[in-house]
């Protein structure tokens, strides 16, 4: 089972699944304006990735998914839970024991995701692309505004 937790205090959203976390970028109050209808997720299969701080390596993995996300002060839990759901269910791995392309996923190969960074730094990320193989995500939710306003159908 997974869960989504926000937390404003710490501006970040959390996944977990079978205890591993899964940091996503907080909140961006500065971009009010947009009309962003979704969160939205770039994911890289990588066969190495890191992101560093102030010259200090704050996070690597191996193989594994990089993902990189867009976040709106309007998104919600529910669509945090639909990307963290959707990158940890997506099938981008050979299996293999039987040789089949594009069979298993992130927990199956028990490979970790990096999501993290610092919020508010400037950092720079290295990937090394595995494939290249990168996909995009978004929490599409049509009756979703900006403005608090109900649509109309």
């Amino acid at each position: 089972m997974h869960s989504v937790s926000i937390s404003p205090y710490f501006a970040s959203i959390i996944c977990t699944k079978n205890k591993q976390k899964f940091l996503l970028p907080s909140l961006n109050k500065h971009h009010r304006n947009l009309q962003i209808r979704a969160m939205r997720a770039v994911v890289q299969r990588v066969a190495s990735a890191s992101v560093e701080v102030d010259g200090r390596i704050v996070s690597e993995i191996g193989p594994s998914l990089l993902v990189l996300v867009g976040i709106h002060d309007s998104d919600t839990e529910s669509d945090a839970d639909y990307i963290c759901r959707k990158v940890l269910n997506m099938r981008l791995f050979t299996n293999e024991n039987t040789g089949k392309g594009w069979d298993q996923n992130v927990m199956q190969r028990n490979y970790g995701v990096l999501l993290d960074g610092v919020f508010g730094a400037m950092m720079k990320v290295s990937l090394v692309n595995d494939g290249p193989v990168t996909m995009q995500l978004d929490s599409s939710q049509p009756s979703k505004n900006t403005t608090g306003v109900a649509e109309e159908s």
